[in-house]
Parts: structure tokens; C-alpha cells; sequence
């Protein structure tokens, strides 16, 4: 046992023991007093064991004297000795400070002194210190025995992840040991590393690597589970790459794990989560990394992926990985399930379109249906006009069903009758083959409409085939291009020839043309009309020669010569067996077929949806362009009805002033006469004493009489004829405004702008003037009672001289005198002030009930504008994003391509 083995147990006085059978303490002690006798003695050595003996026996105080007392090469661990009796008494304040204040440059007694300082944090339960400890005693000697394992079972106790973590990578490092690798892929399969970043394990993957490539591929995969569900995930991707470019990896089934997580990872990143500029600098190194690690015979997914990419994005792959996925798919011999592929990526474009909210049209989803349709041969079948494929099909069916459509007609089995019209933007469905006529008729108005009619037919459902009916090939005329459209999505083409004029020159060029747009479209030919040829043997040099001329453009061509006037039941068992052997749908792979035609689809898709993104912005400016035309128009129209308000308002406003104008100053011309006229009730026999009593009480009678019957009646009938011409300028003006109504709405195309005026106006002013009209009411003027100097004298004069007859002369002739001169303007003032009180009130209100007869139509016009306004600043900010992020809508179209391509090459390479 070495020294430092027996220093930390405690054995050190077993040196002293020549046998095992003699008790320590006698030994010792005859050891010390031997010792004692030499000249020049030392017993520290000594001392420090019967220390070590009296500790053993649980005399600590005999052994911290005897430890006390000690200097040398021993004092450190005596001073660490003492502090352990202190521990053991449970003095472990007083043993914290003795382990602390040794300072020694032995690495075994600082690792000793660091367990005790640690156990006695433990048990004080100072768990800061004796982590504070145990990552420094780490740091100086992680070598020492046990010390690592106890740092690694505290930092678990106290859940500790990182500083746990730390220690695992550290000691992974230092000593390649497996055993920490497995503590370290421990670690991070529990989820512990939720604090570090991809970075943080460069090093030890390194370590891994070098050592243990089963630990190191179990590191990368608990990493990557961990990462791919964080915000970290990029990060670790880029780390891993960048990793594993520079390392020379075989592939083998040991790497299958990663190679899997590489496949899932890179259709995540192209599942249009991401944008492209993200992924430039990602995926290169991720493809190059995939393909390297997975064995040959499981890369063709990877190996597509590759060659996808480079097509998409060249030149961001390096040579050599390109060079590697082409020769790997040449060899690849592995089967995929490419129909699913194709249907997957389909729907996974459809998905996206309700995202983004653009609608691909009905006639694609019904192309995706008819190709996962493997129990149904889609023949297309087309002919020049007059070639008689219309009637071909009818004679199949056994009913006179198709008449040369302007739009493709499927005629397909089903065990009931629906004719359905199949638009971009619509179906209809009908449940009768009487309406085929109405929606064929229509066809010629709607663009790019297909015709689909189910209805149960035998030959239809024995052979499996769908017909495909495509308008008539004519040079006289626009065509459309349904030939181009139908012929890659069929299954087979059959062209139908007038046996009277056999493949002509436009056919053969319309047929070369087709061919090299769709190379791989199985072609034959059907010699129509074949009734008109009554010898035999003409009609057999016929075929041969037609069968000629079409094979030295179409080598692989058959010709089947028919009648549809002759019975189909003579015709049909040798036609189905021409279509079977020419077509070969019961040798032809048709699921992979079909899954690449299903690919045409998408790919027609995606063309679709880049030309509805241009068509969606022009529209979106023309939207603008024109509702801000509009906005200019509507302002304009608004100011112009202002100026017309403005009009009405002058001249009904006015008109009405004239007429209570003119009746004003009538009254006040008429009212002083009829005061004045009012002298004839004053006679000599008059009481004198209270004349002029009377005289006001009878004035003011003749002023009512006068208003009542002579100035209402005219002024009703003035202020009636008034309404009605103020009808006929409301009238007017209605008329305007219906006119700009009908422009307006000729303009907005379906739009109804109503602009009503409130008639409801002259009803209220006719209801005010029978009001006001009906009945005089004013306040009794005071006409002789007033406090005027000359009245005052004559009513005293009355009063005075009034009881005496011989008075009566002279009274009556001053009384007449005075109501013939009487100034009566005072008089006439206030009368016509309230006479006219209503009528001026009246007249106040009119501009404000003016303007409520053309409010409606002020207030349809401002919310018009208003709403315009909105719908012209939703366009723009949708412009505005479009062009500011085209990046939302165009890359995920791109990569939708870059899975295109690869599951196209991917199909094809089987």
C-alpha cells in the first residue's frame, strides 16, 4: 500500500507494527521514548500515528493533541486530520475552517480535503459550497479516484442538468471512455440539454466519432430528436452538417438511423414552412450529408432529392454528390409506391391553395379523380369535323347522345344517369341526358369547360373505358387546344379517320405536333365511314394502304376499319380485341402511368397557380385604377348635386320670400285705410266717455275680418301654388339623379346605387301651411291705448266733457279728425310682425328642409365613396404585400417543382 493510500485511510502507524498481534499504542509509545533518546530525535512521525490509533478508538481529543503538535512533511495531513475529528465530533463549523485554511500543493491531499469539505456541505446542506467545491476539485484532478462519479451523482441529485452535462462531455473527452458516452447520449435522450446550444457538443461529437461510431451515430440521433422540436433546430442542422461534411463515412445500416432523420428533416424543410433563402445555404450540405450516408441500395429518394435540387438550383451542389445521385438512381432497382407519391404532393398543393386562399378550379380536382381512377382506361378519341368519331361513340353506347360538342364530352359507366358541366369556377350537375343539349349549347360561351356525362352502358363497364370526346380538328377555324390538354392525362389516343379522305395533310401535321409534345402517347387509328366501300377487296387495299402511310410517321399504328351504320354487335367483339391488344391495359403498368400523368397534373397546377398570382395582382391594380376613377367621379357627382341643392335652395327659398314679401307690404299698405276707414263708427250719440274703448275693440275686429278673410285665403292659395312648383324642381331634380343612378349602375355592372329623395318634405310644408292658413290668431292690438299725448288729451276731453250734449259736436268732430290723420305705422308694424311671425319662422326652416330632401342621396353617395376608399386601401395594402413578399406565394410553388421533379425522376428511374 503506497504512502498516500495509508495517509488517507489512516494506516500510516501500521509502519510501526513488526506484528500484527501487538497492540498499536504500546508500540508506538515504545517507539516515541526510543525515539526520544537520540541526540537529534523526531517523533512528528510518531505523533501523527498514535493520532491515526487514538482516531480509530474515537479519542479525538487524544488525537487532535498528538495532530496539533506536528510539523514537516506531515503537517498538511495532520491539519486535515484534525479537521476530521472535529467532523467526527460533529464540529463541523470548527472542521469547515481547519480544511480551509490548508494550503498545500499535494494534489492527493487537496482532493481529500475537497471530499471533506463536500460531505460536510452535504450534510449542512450548503448545496452552493459543495457545488462550488466539487467543480473545483473537478477542474484541478478529475483523475482522482471516485470523484467524477461523485460530481456526477450530486449534479443528478440536485438536477443539476448543465453542470452535469459539462462533466459528461468533459470526462468523455479527456477519457474516451464509452461509459460516459452512453452517460452522455443518457443525458441527452432525457431531454436534459434544454439550455445548449448545437455548438456546445462540436467537440464530443468529434470524440464520438474518433472512438465509437454506434455512440456516435446514437449521439447524433438523440440530438436531432431533441433539436428538431426546439428553435435550435436550424442551428443543430447547420452544425451537423458542417460536421459531417469533413468526416469520411461509410455507409452501412449503422448510419440508417441518421439517413432517416436526414429524409424526414428534408421533407420538413421543403414543405413550404420555410422560405427559399433559407434553405440555399441549408440543404446542399444536408443533401451532400444524406446521400453519404445512406447505403446505395436505399438512396434513391435521397439520390432524386440531389438531382431535384441541382436542376432547381444548379450549381449549389458540388459536382461529384451530383455525379453520385445519378449513377445511384441508374442502378437503383428499389420499388416505390409512386401513385402515392403523386397523390400526396396533389394534396398537399391543394392544401396549400385554401391556405393562400386561391382556388385551383374544379377541372383540375376532376383530372387528379380520373387519374386515381385505376379501374377506368381513359381513351381520348378525336378526329377531324366530319369524321364521324361523334357518331362512333354513339354507336357504342346504342344511343344517339353526342352531336358535335364545342367543348370535350367523358362519356364514362355509372349506375346513374348525371350530366355535369365542369369549369375553373363551377359545376352543374343535372340528373338528365336531355339537359347534355342545354349545357353543350352553352359550352360555347364558357371557356375551357369539359363535359362529363355518367349513364350506365355495358360496353363502358365490361371494358373499363372511359371516351373522350374532343371537338372536331378544323383549319377553317380558331380551335381550341383540348388535344394538347387531354392527350397526357389519357391513357391511349384513337383517331378517327373518314375513309372517303383517309389521313390527310393537316391531320398527319396536328398528329406530328402532338407527338412531340406527348412522346409517349400510345396512338391508333379507326378507318370510319367504311359502309360507303361495297367491294371487299377495295376496302381491304384501303386499309393496307391508309395502315402504310400512317406507319411511316407513326410505326407502331394500327387500323381498325368500322361502320357505325353496321351493327355494333357484328363490330364489337373485333374492336375490343383491336383496343385491348393495341393498348395492351392488361400488360401496361397503369399505376405507374397514372402516377406520372397525376404529376402532369400538378404540374399543370402549378402553372396554373404563377398565372393566377399575375392575374390576381392586375386585377388587384386594375381594382385600384378604377375605384380611384371612380372616387373621382363620385366626388364630382357630389359637388354637382351640391351646386343643384344650392340651386333648389335659391330658387324654392326665394320664391317662398317673394310671396311673403309681397303679401307684407300689401297688409301694411291696407291696414292704416282700414284704420282710418274705421271714423264712420264715431257719431254724435258715441259715449264719448268710453269711445275709445270701443273704437280699439272695433279696429281691432276689422284688422281680424281683413286678415281672416281677404290675406289668408290669398296667401294659401300662393303659398299651394308655391308647393307645387317647388314639386315640380324636387321633381326635376329626382329626375337627375335617376339619371346619374342609371349611369352609375351601368358603370358598377350589378351594383344598385338608389337615390332617393325625401318627398316626404312636401307633405310636411303642405301640412304647416293648412296649419298656419287655417285660422288667424294675434294678440289684440292696443291701438287707442296707448300713452300718446294727443290720445290722452282727446280721451280726457271725452271723459271730461263727455256727460254734456252740448259737447257731443265738438268731441265728434275732434275724435273723427284725430282717426282719419292717425299715423298708424307703429300700428300696422306690430300687426304685420305678428301676422307673419309663423310664416317667418316657417321660412327659416326651408334651407334645412331642402337639404333633408337631398340628404338620402348625399348620404348613398358618401358611403359609396367611403367604401370605395376602403376597398381601394385593402387592394393596395394586398399589392403592396404581394410585392413586398413574393416570397409567401412564389416559394412554396418552387419547391412544390423541386418535389415535382423528384418524384418524376424518381418514377421514372423503375
Amino acid at each position: 500500500m503506497t504512502l498516500e493510500k495509508q495517509l488517507i485511510r489512516k494506516t500510516y502507524y501500521k509502519t510501526f507494527l513488526p506484528e500484527e498481534s501487538e497492540h498499536p499504542i504500546r508500540v508506538l509509545g515504545e517507539a516515541f521514548l526510543e525515539e526520544q533518546k537520540k541526540d537529534l530525535y523526531d517523533v512528528s512521525f510518531i505523533r501523527f500515528a498514535q493520532g491515526e490509533v487514538y482516531y480509530h478508538h474515537k479519542d479525538f481529543e487524544a488525537a487532535i493533541f498528538k495532530w496539533e503538535n506536528i510539523n514537516g512533511e506531515l503537517e498538511g495531513w495532520a491539519r486535515k486530520n484534525v479537521g476530521d475529528a472535529y467532523y467526527e465530533s460533529g464540529l463541523l463549523d470548527v472542521a469547515e475552517g481547519i480544511y480551509k485554511s490548508i494550503e498545500t500543493d499535494a494534489e492527493t491531499l487537496r482532493a481529500e480535503v475537497a471530499f471533506q469539505l463536500f460531505s460536510l456541505y452535504e450534510e449542512q446542506q450548503k448545496f452552493d459550497s459543495a457545488d462550488e467545491v466539487i467543480k473545483k476539485a473537478v477542474a484541478e484532478n478529475p483523475a482522482y479516484p471516485n470523484l467524477t462519479e461523485v460530481a456526477r451523482t450530486f449534479y443528478e441529485e440536485q438536477h443539476d442538468w448543465s453542470s452535469a452535462l459539462d462533466l459528461a462531455i468533459g470526462e468523455s473527452i479527456r477519457t474516451e471512455s464509452t461509459k460516459w458516452f452512453d452517460v452522455l447520449i443518457h443525458y441527452v435522450s432525457e431531454g436534459h440539454i434544454q439550455a445548449q446550444t448545437p455548438t456546445y457538443f462540436h467537440d464530443v461529437l468529434a470524440v464520438f466519432h474518433n472512438i465509437s461510431e454506434d455512440r456516435f451515430v446514437e449521439l447524433i440521433v438523440a440530438l436531432w430528436e431533441h433539436y428538431k422540436q426546439t428553435s435550435s433546430y436550424i442551428e443543430w442542422l447547420e452544425e451537423i452538417n458542417s460536421l459531417l461534411i469533413e468526416l469520411d463515412i461509410q455507409a452501412s445500416a449503422v448510419w440508417d438511423r441518421v439517413s432517416n432523420l436526414f429524409d424526414e428533416t428534408y421533407r420538413g424543410l421543403i414543405a413550404g414552412t420555410y422560405f427559399i433563402r433559407q434553405l440555399e445555404e441549408l440543404v446542399p450540405p444536408l443533401l451532400t450529408n444524406w446521400l453519404k450516408v445512406t447505403q446505395p441500395v436505399k438512396a434513391l429518394f435521397a439520390s432524386s432529392a440531389v438531382w431535384a435540387w441541382n436542376e432547381l438550383f444548379p450549381s449549389t451542389l458540388a459536382a461529384n454528390t451530383v455525379t453520385e445521385a445519378e449513377n445511384t438512381i441508374f442502378r437503383s432497382t428499389t420499388s416505390i409506391d409512386g401513385l402515392s407519391y403523386s397523390i400526396d404532393l396533389f394534396e398537399a398543393v391543394i392544401q396549400w391553395t385554401k391556405v393562400v386562399k386561391v382556388d385551383v378550379g374544379y377541372k383540375l380536382k376532376w383530372w387528379a379523380n380520373q387519374m386515381v381512377d385505376l379501374n377506368t382506361h381513359n381513351v381520348l378519341v378525336a378526329g377531324s369535323v366530319r369524321s364521324g368519331k361523334s357518331t362512333f361513340i354513339n354507336s357504342l353506347l346504342q344511343e344517339p347522345l353526342l352531336s358535335g360538342s364545342p367543348a370535350p364530352v367523358v362519356v364514362m359507366n355509372d349506375d346513374h344517369i348525371e350530366v355535369s358541366e365542369i369549369t375553373e369556377d363551377h359545376v352543374e350537375v343535372g340528373t338528365e341526358l336531355s339537359g347534355l343539349q342545354t349545357i353543350t349549347s352553352r359550352a360555347r360561351e364558357v371557356k375551357n369547360a369539359l363535359i362529363e356525362v355518367r349513364l350506365p352502358n355495358q360496353f363502358l363497364k365490361g371494358q373499363h373505358y372511359a371516351f373522350i370526346d374532343t371537338p372536331g380538328l378544323n383549319s377553317n377555324a380558331k380551335e381550341r387546344n383540348d388535344l394538347g390538354e387531354f392527350a397526357p392525362l389519357s391513357d391511349g389516343m384513337l383517331f378517327v379517320l373518314d375513309a372517303n379522305t383517309p389521313f390527310t395533310s393537316q391531320e398527319r401535321d396536328r398528329l406530328l405536333r402532338l407527338k412531340e409534345q406527348v412522346p409517349e402517347l400510345s396512338i391508333h387509328f379507326l378507318l370510319n365511314k367504311m359502309d360507303g366501300i361495297q367491294d371487299a377487296e377495295e376496302a381491304a387495299t384501303l386499309v393496307d394502304h391508309t395502315e402504310s402511310a400512317i406507319q411511316e410517321y407513326f410505326p407502331n399504328a394500327k387500323v381498325f376499319p368500322y361502320s357505325s351504320k353496321y351493327a355494333v354487335d357484328e363490330q364489337v367483339n373485333d374492336l375490343t380485341e383491336f383496343l385491348q391488344s393495341s393498348y395492351g391495359f392488361t400488360t401496361r403498368n397503369l399505376e405507374e402511368e397514372r402516377a406520372m400523368k397525376l404529376l402532369q397534373v400538378v404540374r399543370n397546377t402549378l402553372t396554373y397557380l404563377l398565372r393566377k398570382r399575375v392575374e390576381v395582382e392586375n386585377e388587384l391594380i386594375d381594382s385600384i385604377s378604377w375605384n380611384e376613377d371612380m372616387v373621382v367621379r363620385l366626388n364630382g357627382f357630389i359637388n354637382s348635386l351640391s351646386d343643384v341643392e344650392e340651386e333648389k335652395i335659391s330658387i324654392i327659398s326665394g320664391s317662398y320670400r317673394s310671396i311673403k314679401e309681397e303679401i307684407k307690404d300689401e297688409v301694411q299698405a291696407h291696414i292704416p285705410e282700414l284704420l282710418r276707414g274705421c271714423s264712420d263708427l264715431i257719431t254724435e250719440d258715441s259715449d264719448f266717455r268710453n269711445l275709445h274703448v270701443e273704437l280699439n275693440a272695433k279696429m281691432n275686429e276689422r284688422i281680424q275680418e281683413y286678415l281672416q278673410l281677404d290675406v289668408m285665403p290669398k296667401f294659401r292659395q300662393l303659398v299651394q301654388d308655391w308647393i307645387e312648383k317647388s314639386n315640380e324642381e324636387f321633381s326635376s331634380s329626382q329626375v337627375y339623379l335617376d339619371e346619374m343612378s342609371e349611369t352609375f349602375n351601368g358603370i358598377y355592372e350589378g351594383k344598385t346605387l338608389k337615390l332617393a329623395c325625401d318627398f316626404k318634405v312636401l307633405d310636411d310644408w303642405s301640412r304647416d301651411v293648412h296649419r298656419m292658413t287655417s285660422r288667424v290668431q294675434i294678440e289684440e292690438e292696443n291701438i287707442w291705448l296707448r300713452f300718446k299725448p294727443s290720445q290722452f288729451m282727446l280721451k280726457s276731453a271725452g271723459k271730461l266733457f263727455g256727460a254734456f250734449s252740448q259737447n257731443n259736436q265738438l268731441l265728434h268732430n275732434q275724435y273723427q279728425r284725430y282717426v282719419e290723420n292717425e299715423d298708424y305705422t307703429d300700428v300696422t308694424n306690430s300687426i304685420v310682425r305678428k301676422f307673419f311671425l309663423q310664416f317667418d319662422l316657417f321660412e327659416k326652416g326651408l334651407d334645412v328642409d331642402i337639404k333633408i330632401f337631398f340628404r338620402g342621396p348625399f348620404q348613398v353617395l358618401q358611403e359609396t365613396v367611403d367604401q370605395t376608399e376602403v376597398e381601394i386601401n385593402q387592394s393596395k395594402e394586398q399589392l403592396d404585400d404581394m410585392k413586398a413578399n413574393p416570397e409567401l406565394y412564389q416559394d412554396p410553388l418552387k419547391l412544390f417543382e423541386l418535389k415535382l421533379h423528384q418524384y418524376e425522376l424518381m418514377i421514372r428511374a423503375q
